[in-house]
């Protein structure tokens, strides 16, 4: 490696291991919203319109900065919407309704394995060459998944198995958004894809919440505004800022590998912060499904690196 470029890796690997830690600690601030006496309806609401005035802002910046790219966005704002609603509204709902129903070590580890999906969807889809071992590491992952499942399922009560299927089908809608957004993206580029992704989500959940719901509903308590707050912000926004500008350095495999961490960091934060339990089955399935999302991408890395030389 060239030792300029030493210094934008390890940036890059910060900027990647500080939005991993913010994104992780997102499962632990709802729950605590929950706790808070807060909905899943309030807080996706909530969270949606705090964060809404930064990436309109962000819209009109770009719009009025890349004049010559102004019919790229028009001529794509429908596509980029509706995956949009399916990423950050119909993904994010299921989550935080599972979230009611099963711990947030668990939910973490279930959307971890989002890019396992995203592959196969790839194949069947696209005609995408599958990575080596590949039915060996969703052996793996899913495995971690139902030591986990399985502890928690004994100990907590069938309500899990509900919980689980509702993240489950969040990472599946989540997954289907990561992979028909990539040709949106080079169109765009990522800062104006978000934005408007984000955007559409946020006036179809206030749609959808002031037809279903009381809108004084949204008056919340102090501590619920800071908590619904933060989660905006510290779990939204800025780490989806850091991510951007470690992919813009080290690219979004490497960046992949990086957040294969996060995981184990929610973990660290359920336990400690949430008095959650972490026994042998939560370590042995969390190592299990680290390892096999870590060398899947790290494959497609390898060989994304030997296509280019």
């Amino acid at each position: 490696m060239d030792a300029s470029a030493k210094p934008s890796l390890i940036a890059g690997i910060l900027l990647a291991l500080a939005g991993t830690l913010l994104f992780s600690l997102k499962p632990i601030v709802i729950k605590y919203a929950y706790d808070l006496g807060l909905s899943s309806e309030q807080v996706i609401v909530l969270r949606m319109l705090m964060a809404l005035p930064f990436y309109a802002g962000l819209i009109l910046f770009l719009w009025l900065r890349n004049k010559p790219k102004r019919h790229i966005y028009l001529s794509n704002v429908i596509p980029i919407g509706a995956l949009g609603v399916l990423g950050y509204f119909v993904a994010s709902y299921l989550d935080l309704l599972g979230l009611q129903y099963i711990t947030a070590q668990l939910e973490r580890v279930v959307l971890f394995c989002f890019p396992t999906i995203v592959v196969l969807m790839s194949f069947f889809f696209f005609k995408t060459k599958l990575p080596k071992n590949i039915w060996l590491l969703l052996g793996m992952s899913y495995s971690g998944i139902l030591l986990i499942f399985g502890h928690d399922l004994s100990t907590l009560g069938a309500e899990v198995a509900l919980g689980t299927s509702l993240v489950f089908m969040s990472a599946i809608a989540f997954a289907i958004y990561v992979l028909w957004s990539k040709p949106l993206m080079t169109k765009v580029g990522s800062q104006m894809f978000t934005s408007v992704a984000m955007l559409a989500a946020s006036i179809f959940i206030f749609v959808y919440f002031s037809i279903s719901q009381d809108i004084s509903s949204l008056s919340v308590s102090n501590e619920g505004y800071i908590a619904v707050a933060s989660l905006a912000f510290f779990c939204t926004v800025i780490p989806s800022l850091l991510v951007a500008e470690a992919i813009h350095k080290i690219g979004p495999e490497r960046t992949s590998i990086v957040g294969t961490c996060g995981p184990a960091m929610t973990s660290v934060f359920a336990v400690f912060w949430l008095g959650e339990a972490f026994t042998l089955y939560h370590a042995a399935g969390l190592t299990l499904i680290i390892v096999a999302v870590g060398i899947m991408m790290r494959k497609n890395e390898g060989e994304k690196q030997v296509k280019e030389a």
